[in-house]
């Protein structure tokens, strides 16, 4: 069994990478251009959230509307990593230890199940991203950050 700190750091690094495309994304098609300042000053404030970034990126790149199921699952399952994690232990029948699901309190979560939906998703997904950043022009290199 993976432990589940090690997937926690992993899906975290994970859905970094996946907005940091986002937030490429959007600054190749309004600047030509990755440009710092503007991911710095702007995507990166703690009040322009993964929505808001989501919602722009459908609206310059409006073909890419069919991969919003996943990347709203790929943050749903990230927030699940990020912000819950208390395990209990039952104390009726037999002491069971276990993270109860913040959605119904009687269930478990399954942390190594959704690490494995959350890298599946990856996987697809974040081709998808790149190929979109290309297709406006993109490259990945240092030189091509402003």
């Amino acid at each position: 069994m993976v432990e589940i700190t090690a997937m926690r750091g992993e899906i975290i690094e994970k859905s970094i990478n996946i907005e940091w495309m986002l937030h490429a994304i959007i600054s190749q098609h309004y600047f030509g251009q990755v440009r710092m300042n503007f991911v710095y000053e702007v995507l990166y404030d703690e009040y322009c959230s993964f929505a808001l970034k989501r919602r722009i990126l459908f609206k310059v790149c409006p073909d890419l509307r069919s991969i919003e199921h996943q990347l709203n699952r790929l943050n749903g399952i990230r927030n699940v990593f990020a912000h819950v994690g208390v395990r209990i232990t039952s104390l009726e029948g037999d002491a069971v230890e276990r993270t109860p699901s913040p959605r119904d309190f009687t269930k478990s979560i399954d942390f190594e199940k959704l690490h494995e939906e959350f890298v599946d998703i990856e996987s697809s997904l974040l081709p998808s991203l790149f190929a979109k950043y290309k297709e406006k022009g993109g490259e990945f290199s240092t030189s091509s950050l402003v």
